[in-house]
Formats: C-alpha cells, sequence, structure tokens
C-alpha cells in the first residue's frame, strides 16, 4: 500500500535526534517503532486488533492471544502458558481461560474462555506477503505494537534449526559438516564434557540419550532439549567396536553472535524446533507473541510464535495454523486434568475471580443508585 511506503519514506528524509542517540539500535529498527510509522498501519491492523486479547498468567503478561472462534476459542503461545490463565478482551473484560488442546511442535496452546459473539481473525496464506512485503502485528490498541517486513518466506526448517534455547546442553564436540549418513566427530575440545567422557576424533555418535541421532541435525537437536548439568548416556562406535559412555553436559559458551541477538529486545525461551516458520525482522517483546500477524490488506497470515534474534522474529504460517485447529478444538490434543493439590489451587483462583468481579459488579451497582438519586434531585429542584 503506498500510503504506507509514503509514511516510512517523510520519516526517513525528516530525520530526527533521537536516531542519533540510539547508537547501540539499528536504524531500521529505530524506523519501525517510529509512532508516524505505526499510525500509518492502523487501518491494517483495525480488524485483527478485534480479534486479539492479552494472555495474563498470575496476573502478569505471558503471551497475546488470536481469537480463532467466536464462542472463546482463543490461540496463543504455550511455553508462555505458566499459573492460573486470564485472557484480558479489547473491551477491558477478563475472563479464566482453560487449556483444552496442545501442539508441542509448534508450541501452540488452544485456550477456551466464556465468551460470545468475539470477532475473529480473517485468514490469508502467507504466500500473499512475499519477501520484502510490509507487515504489522496488531495488539489489544488500535494501532500495532510492532511493523517489519518478510525475511524469508514460510518454510520447513531441518532438526536443530534455530538460534539455541537458553541453557541448553553443550558436549564440546565438532561433527563432520560433508557427512549427511553420520554424526563423526572431527574435534574434541578440551575440559568439556565430550574429552572427560572419553570421545574420540573419528568416533561416530549412534544415540544421545537414548535417541537415535542419524547426522548433523539430528545431534543439534537433540542436545538443544537437554539442560547443562544433565549426565547423559552416548552410544558410539569407534572402529568396529560399539561402546556406551557417561557425559556431563556444559553450559554453552557464549559468543558474540549471543550478545548480538540479545541487542534490541529480549529473547523468547522457546524460540526454535518450529517444523515450519515465516521469518521476518519485526521486534517483537516475549510477552507479545501468540497474537496475529497482518499483511497490508489486514488480512492475518501466521500467528507470531518466537522473538528468536535480533532481527529475527517467527510466526506459524497461517495456512500451517488452519491445519493445526481441528485437533486442538477436538480434545484429542487436551492437556492432563490438574489433580490433588493443583486442583485446589486452582477452584481458590476461580473463586478469587468470581469475587472480584462481583465486588465490581456491586459497586458499578452503587455508582448507577447514586446517579439515579442525583438525577431526581435535580428533577426535584427544577419543579
Amino acid at each position: 500500500n503506498s500510503w504506507c511506503l509514503a509514511v516510512v519514506g517523510l520519516c526517513l528524509a525528516s530525520g530526527t535526534p533521537a536516531l542519533a542517540q540510539r547508537e547501540r539500535e539499528p536504524a531500521g529498527d529505530f524506523l519501525k517503532s517510529n509512532p508516524k510509522v505505526l499510525a500509518a498501519f492502523r487501518d491494517a491492523v483495525a480488524a485483527a486488533s478485534q480479534a486479539t486479547v492479552r494472555v495474563r498468567c498470575d496476573d502478569k503478561d505471558a503471551a497475546l492471544g488470536t481469537v480463532v472462534g467466536s464462542d472463546g476459542w482463543v490461540l496463543t503461545k504455550h511455553s508462555e502458558l505458566k499459573g492460573d490463565i486470564v485472557c484480558k478482551l479489547k473491551d477491558g473484560r477478563e475472563q479464566p481461560a482453560k487449556i483444552v488442546g496442545v501442539q508441542e511442535k509448534y508450541d501452540l496452546a488452544l485456550l477456551k474462555i466464556d465468551a460470545k459473539g468475539l470477532k475473529v481473525v480473517a485468514w490469508a496464506e502467507s504466500k500473499t506477503a512475499p519477501v520484502g512485503h510490509w507487515l504489522a502485528s496488531p495488539g489489544t490498541s488500535d494501532g500495532p505494537i510492532a511493523v517489519g517486513v518478510v525475511s524469508v518466506a514460510a518454510r520447513s526448517l531441518p532438526a536443530g534449526a534455530g538460534p539455541p534455547v537458553p541453557n541448553s546442553g553443550y558436549l564440546g564436540v565438532a561433527l563432520d559438516n560433508n557427512d549427511t549418513t553420520a554424526a563423526k566427530v572431527t574435534d574434541v575440545l578440551k575440559g568439556t564434557g565430550a574429552e572427560k567422557a572419553g570421545l574420540k576424533v573419528n568416533d561416530v555418535i549412534l544415540s544421545v540419550a537414548g535417541q537415535a541421532i542419524e547426522d548433523l541435525d539430528a545431534f543439534m537437536a537433540t542436545i538443544g532439549k537437554l539442560k547443562a548439568g544433565e549426565v547423559i548416556t552416548l552410544k558410539i562406535k569407534r572402529e568396529d567396536k560399539e561402546l556406551e559412555l557417561k557425559a556431563t553436559l556444559g553450559k554453552r559458551p557464549a559468543g558474540r553472535g549471543d550478545f548480538q541477538n540479545n541487542l534490541g529486545s529480549e529473547l523468547s525461551g522457546r524460540r526454535n524446533g518450529f517444523p515450519t516458520i515465516l521469518q521476518h525482522d519485526t521486534v517483537l517483546k516475549p510477552t507479545d507473541c501468540g497474537g496475529p500477524l497482518c499483511d497490508l490488506d489486514g488480512k492475518v497470515i501466521g500467528v507470531n510464535i518466537a522473538r528468536a534474534g535480533r532481527t529475527e522474529s517467527y510466526a506459524v504460517p497461517a495456512e500451517d495454523v488452519q491445519k493445526l485447529l481441528p485437533d486442538l478444538q477436538s480434545g484429542k490434543l487436551a492437556p492432563k486434568e490438574p489433580t490433588g493439590a493443583k486442583k485446589v489451587t486452582a477452584a481458590k483462583k476461580k473463586l478469587e475471580l468470581t469475587e472480584k468481579a462481583l465486588r465490581e459488579a456491586e459497586q458499578l451497582v452503587q455508582e448507577a443508585k447514586k446517579a439515579l438519586e442525583q438525577a431526581e434531585k435535580e428533577a426535584r429542584d427544577e419543579k
């Protein structure tokens, strides 16, 4: 849309002293957070913002939610749901929410709230927004929370692709990048768990913690799910013998890439391992993932799922989301019901929310009574 591009061009041409002060923030990131630029995308997110909710856990912002069913179906980011869940609607109403389905691979959770007549997002295939196309992420206000452009079209990711998760395990080996049929060790770093376990160059890693390892990607994916400090069993092949070794995983050493990735905004806790992603350069907060991602026509082409790096945010493409929804709604992917103390805690929290709503309703009644009394008094005085 020419109106968006015109405003962006105006902001670039006008300049601003604040830009010079942001030495650590790339100029492009500042441009996209400029209020004039954000305001230009208000119409693009107008419809989708009506179908966006704020998801809170234990009275703290956890994520955004995308309304996918008018009778209270809300899709959001699963790994951020810790504690009692409440959805705050655009009109300010707060509704307790229950997880009714979880898709672990995509880190998606479907919530159910007691609501009717909600606005629902309008989907479009992600390919309608090609690389370089402007995108906007709506929140619960009238304007977007952030804007950006498509960096890489929707694609499937190989196992282990993407930035490492926080505190992920580190074995301390280098594998042969050119070998696509085995995980062959080409180097063992000194002082690491690999050296202490007795790994040697030319060893072939067959399994890690019981998971079969077929190549470099499988090795990276498995290690990335394990935590520093874990003691794991390695099954290896050394010449013509198979051996089992015990190794303690270390903490992955921080590098320049880690420092650069954290510039601009905090990264999501779960930010890799998704089967398919649409990559864009929008600067999102982790608490703003789970909401819709719009093209310039206001159609939702994906659900933001992770802030993955300094210039990387990921969304689950709309075509994937739509395929997942029937199973999420069917109950087949429902999480296990809480038992014992967890049930008591959940019941107490529900009671607290109900009592709070009752107090607010009573206050509204009192205010209405006072307004009525004042109106009657004014009417009498006029006589």
